[in-house]
């Protein structure tokens, strides 16, 4: 129960930093709020980065029984095989671009659309995920297909007016960020069996931090230090608690609770950052929006429940 609670408080803090984001869209500009967030986070996991770095080095000098014995146990977030085809900074930079292409394409549709409309949209990369998944052969369940389809519809009640009105830019931008968020989780997957996951993580936030800045650089973006006064506590809120204090947490949380209850669990994160909408914000929905949040609940949950196999894929 307590691992539960854990992965709960994770999506707890994803979903209320919606509202700390489009705080910010006030004060600050896109890539500078990208570039402070992700050099705090980075910063706020450098201390799991060395303990993690202390324990390997411990496993290491051990005995070749003791190793054999107590690795799994020392080590949870060791990677399941030696082979790294590709070095650890290519991998870190690889998926730190996506997670930049995520942010801040998420980042900049909070300046168009609420927190809670982002929140609902963004959980779509859990639909996503198995969807593109099968262009590297991973298999295709069922539920994934029911679960797609009640989503599109749920998307469609939420983000396009019975007006005929198109959909809202900043709903248009956050669906552009769910490709990169699947990208980032499917090379995710791939790189954690070659590289503990901290590493990726502290690899991740220092890329998508100086991308960031040099988004600023590039665009003539101003970053004053009045600006980052007035931004300071989204900065810090995105920062530690949503890249620090939430990434850790899972880790801890998803160590003895089953990936789809946990994917389940940390999905939360869409409910939370639509109530923090309404609590913090005043953002209201129609009757027709809220429909729609419905159905793309009810998919998302569908989309990861055990069902039939249907698609195989090949052998990676």
């Amino acid at each position: 129960m307590k691992n539960r609670l854990i992965l709960l408080l994770v999506a707890l803090v994803w979903g209320t930093t919606f509202i700390f984001q489009r705080i910010s869209t006030g004060t600050m500009g896109t890539f500078s709020f990208i570039g402070l967030r992700f050099i705090l986070g980075a910063a706020a996991i450098l201390p799991l980065v060395f303990l993690q770095k202390k324990r390997s080095n411990t496993a290491a000098q051990q005995p070749a029984d003791a190793k054999k014995t107590h690795a799994a146990a020392e080590i949870p977030d060791a990677p399941e095989t030696k082979e790294t085809p590709w070095p650890l900074w290519l991998c870190g930079c690889i998926i730190g671009c996506m997670l930049f292409g995520g942010s801040a394409f998420q980042q900049q549709a909070l300046i168009y659309t609420t927190a809670g409309k982002a929140a609902f949209i963004t959980s779509l990369y859990i639909i996503a995920v198995p969807l593109v998944g099968l262009l590297i052969g991973q298999p295709l369940r069922i539920t994934h297909i029911f679960g797609c389809l009640l989503s599109v519809c749920g998307l469609y009640f939420l983000a396009f007016q019975n007006d005929g009105q198109p959909l809202n830019f900043g709903d248009f931008l956050t669906l552009i960020g769910v490709l990169f968020w699947t990208l980032q989780i499917l090379f995710i997957d791939r790189f954690v069996r070659w590289y503990p996951g901290i590493y990726l993580a502290e690899g991740q936030f220092i890329t998508a931090s100086v991308l960031g800045f040099i988004g600023v650089f590039l665009t003539g973006e101003p970053l004053s230090a009045e600006a980052i006064r007035q931004t300071a506590v989204p900065i810090l809120y995105a920062g530690i608690m949503s890249s620090g204090v939430g990434y850790t947490l899972q880790i801890i949380g998803q160590a003895k609770v089953p990936p789809t209850e946990a994917t389940m669990l940390m999905s939360c994160e869409m409910i939370f950052g639509a109530l923090s909408g309404f609590l913090f914000l005043n953002e209201t929905m129609t009757l027709r929006e809220f429909s729609g949040c419905l159905l793309m609940t009810g998919g998302i949950f569908l989309a990861q429940l055990p069902g039939r196999i249907i698609w195989y894929g090949r052998k990676s």
